[in-house]
């Protein structure tokens, strides 16, 4: 029985030692006059949580202004590379159309430039030609 009685105030006193370091960990102010080191250890606690409180929310502010600004530059990417997409394609739609006109004009110019060419050899008469230089009026 004494040695059961042994044990368990062995147990108490090693659990008062290990809780000792705890409660000096949170309350390492604790001295005689008990309000004004409660007072103390209370202030020190609360600046912990207020600076870890700080320390979250600017982490968590840096991550939402870094999240908005990613998804903002990646819609500002997206909707420049379709501008450049959609004024490619009319300029190679101008340039082609520009291109085919060209051509067409071209085509009737010829064709245009052949029937005169033979409409005009076709009238002409060298020996009234040289009959009309000699002429005097």
């Amino acid at each position: 029985m004494l040695i059961k009685l042994g044990i368990i105030a062995a147990i108490f006193v090693l659990g008062g030692m290990i809780f000792s370091t705890e409660i000096t960990a949170l309350f390492p102010n604790t001295s005689e006059l008990l309000s004004d080191s409660l007072k103390n250890d209370i202030n020190a606690l609360n600046t912990k949580i207020t600076n870890s409180a700080e320390n979250r929310l600017d982490t968590s502010i840096d991550k939402t202004i870094q999240s908005v600004s990613d998804s903002v530059y990646e819609g500002i990417t997206e909707t420049g590379d379709k501008l450049v997409e959609n004024v490619n394609e009319k300029i190679s739609e101008g340039i082609t159309e520009t291109g085919d006109n060209i051509k067409n004009e071209i085509t009737e110019s010829s064709k245009s430039s052949k029937e005169n060419i033979t409409n005009e050899l076709s009238s002409f008469d060298p020996f009234s030609f040289i009959k009309n230089i000699f002429k005097t009026n």
